[in-house]
């Protein structure tokens, strides 16, 4: 079958190279893209390819077709396999900016892409300059983002593959690289220029290509999204100068680089509210993406450069206003209003990366103040108005013992996580009281010393989870009856499954194993039962007599509506589903207990359990409709 397809697709190609303006047959490269790389022996690919190649440097109509399949022909070959198949490839021809050249661009970008599996092959790409000042044009100035993400990603893996040195948290390593290609990108005067004139409102564009003001709003949020992982990289790359003639003429002055451009020069803050949106998401991702993903205990580090920098350039102070919104503090409530949502994300984003910074900080009281005036809202607003999703991400990205004084429960009414109810409630509230309660995820810390243990910081914050959750449940005794009430309420499905959230969370909490008290532990309220794992309180009052039941009944249905009990899209199902989950979870705690603590009476709960999960997620039992809760106000 594949040589008569080889054969009409031969006879195709080369009629369509003498003759331009006959078309290509689409459907029949189609199925040669289907058929005949992985058929076709190597030789006859090789001619094929270089057919294709030839047929691309005179076609005169669409070149996707022809495009695929010399892609799918290439796919396994590696960089100096593409290299040595005789064509003279036009890389930086295949890379111009147009919308016409779409196509080329993607078939030029998957080649050259081929070079980030090996630093030889990026210092080959390295030392092709205007391939590369191409690609960089490319990745700023094309209208196609497709284009532009893959131009962005092509350039960080080659710059990632490249680098002399591979700088982790705890010590730099060779990694085999060169670093020509961040000679190119930095060291370039031309190259770093085009980077500069893309993204600047002012002066013409690069390379003679004109942008509008639109269009180079798009390069500065290319920029700013390529920029943090680079730092990540190589902090120094992004920070320091390397032309001082070309900075100057773009107003960064001092020994400022790209990073001073695009945080304090690029975006006019005053007069473009979307772009000011953008750019601190853009401080977000830099505290994000240069924060270190092994903490070394004992090494008291709580901070990065990119905090360091973000503080000492007062944007870290002047971001942090526009949330916790100080009074006597003017600002503009039109800006204030778009600006809240990325100013409370910066917030979440720095108090969950740094939390030791944080609470060394005087942001902890200011932002305390900020959540109690947004979350205290009326029931009906709970239930009915828009959620304050903004002020709930902080929330929940707040280190815990911000929200719990060393008083405890004497003013808890102080703590924004008192106003956050669980009746009259939304499923964003609920998703925050499941995060809060249920701890940190679960990190281990290998010490040659010890055993694996827990890190010191998560075992704080996982103390801290138990003690809010006891003291939230102390002062709303009705809590479990809410939550069972809102998972059986199959008529709100998001308000459902957020409550089944509620539930999981607390059954698989990560709350310390050992509950040794010191002066600093957080203290637990009197009242009730305090048991050291979630699924232990689970079994303990005010909980046993709601969640144990409603894990144990068959789940509801709309049976005798359209989609039936099997319909994996009908919220039932997905509904019954979460809760077969979280009896899973319960089941595989129970399992635990009764090896660590047999004849304690928890083997007839185990047996019960066992017993409802044979049944699977949808009971044949289930009552048939579903109920339609109303909320109480």
């Amino acid at each position: 079958m594949a040589q008569p397809i080889l054969t009409r697709l031969t006879s195709n190609i080369e009629t369509t190279t003498t003759t331009p303006t006959t078309p290509l047959d689409t459907r029949l490269f189609e199925e040669a893209e289907l058929l005949l790389p992985e058929t076709l022996p190597s030789e006859e690919k090789s001619h094929l390819i270089t057919l294709l190649s030839t047929l691309l440097q005179t076609l005169q109509q669409d070149p996707t077709p022809a495009v695929n399949l010399l892609l799918r022909l290439v796919q396994d070959h590696s960089y100096s396999d593409v290299l040595q198949l005789g064509a003279n490839i036009p890389f930086t021809a295949g890379l111009a900016v147009g919308e016409h050249m779409v196509a080329f661009n993607r078939l030029i970008l998957a080649l050259l892409g081929k070079a980030t599996r090996n630093a030889a092959d990026a210092a080959s790409v390295a030392g092709m300059l205007d391939t590369v000042h191409a690609l960089v044009r490319l990745w700023l100035c094309t209208a196609d983002t497709g284009i532009a993400a893959s131009a962005s990603q092509l350039l960080l893996e080659l710059l990632g593959v490249d680098q002399t040195i591979r700088r982790d948290p705890d010590e730099d390593l060779p990694s085999g690289g060169q670093g020509l290609m961040w000679k190119r990108v930095f060291g370039d005067r031309d190259v770093y220029r085009t980077v500069f004139e893309a993204c600047s409102l002012t002066g013409k564009g690069p390379g003679g290509v004109e942008l509008s003001k639109s269009q180079r709003t798009l390069a500065q949020a290319r920029l700013m999204e390529w920029l943090p992982r680079v730092g990540a990289m190589d902090w120094g790359a992004i920070e320091r100068s390397h032309h001082a003639d070309v900075e100057g003429e773009f107003g960064v002055e001092g020994g400022g680089g790209l990073l001073e451009f695009a945080a304090l020069r690029m975006v006019d803050v005053k007069d473009d509210v979307l772009m000011y949106r953008c750019l601190i998401d853009f401080f977000s991702d830099l505290l994000q993406c240069t924060k270190s993903n092994v903490r070394i205990p004992g090494s008291g580090t709580t901070d990065s450069a990119a905090l360091r920098y973000l503080i000492t350039q007062g944007l870290h102070a002047r971001t942090a206003a526009i949330y916790v919104q100080i009074p006597g503090v003017q600002l503009d409530p039109l800006e204030s209003m778009f600006l809240y949502g990325p100013a409370a994300n910066y917030i979440a984003t720095y108090a969950s990366t740094y939390p030791e910074h944080f609470l060394a900080s005087q942001m902890p009281k200011q932002v305390l103040e900020r959540l109690s005036t947004a979350l205290n809202l009326s029931p009906g607003k709970w239930a009915h108005a828009d959620s304050p999703k903004h002020d709930l991400h902080v929330l929940a990205s707040l280190p815990r013992k911000a929200l719990l004084t060393t008083s405890g429960t004497d003013d808890w009414r102080s703590s924004p996580l008192s106003l956050v109810p669980s009746k009259a409630t939304n499923p964003d509230a609920l998703n925050t009281l499941a995060t809060i309660f249920h701890g940190p995820p679960d990190s281990i810390t290998y010490n040659l010393a010890t055993s694996q243990q827990q890190e010191p910081e998560n075992q704080e914050e996982s103390t801290y989870a138990r003690a809010l959750y006891y003291t939230y449940l102390s002062h709303n005794p009705s809590f479990w009856a809410d939550i069972t009430t809102h998972a059986d309420t199959i008529a709100l499905k998001d308000l459902a499954l957020s409550a089944l959230n509620v539930l999981h969370s607390v059954i698989t909490a990560t709350w310390p194993s050992t509950t040794t008290t010191t002066s600093q532990t957080p203290p637990l309220p009197t009242t009730l039962a305090t048991p050291p794992s979630g699924h232990l309180a689970i079994l303990s009052p005010p909980s046993l007599e709601h969640t144990l039941p409603y894990l144990l009944k068959p789940p509801q249905t709309f049976a005798n509506l359209v989609g039936g009990r099997g319909d994996v899209e009908s919220a039932a199902y997905k509904i019954a589903s979460a809760k077969f989950d979280a009896l899973k979870a319960f089941h595989g705690r129970l399992v635990d207990e009764v090896q660590r603590s047999p004849g304690e009476g928890y083997e007839e709960i185990l047996a019960t359990v066992t017993k409802r999960l044979a049944e699977g997620p949808l009971s044949r039992e289930g009552e048939v409709g579903g109920r339609v809760g109303t909320l109480e106000l």
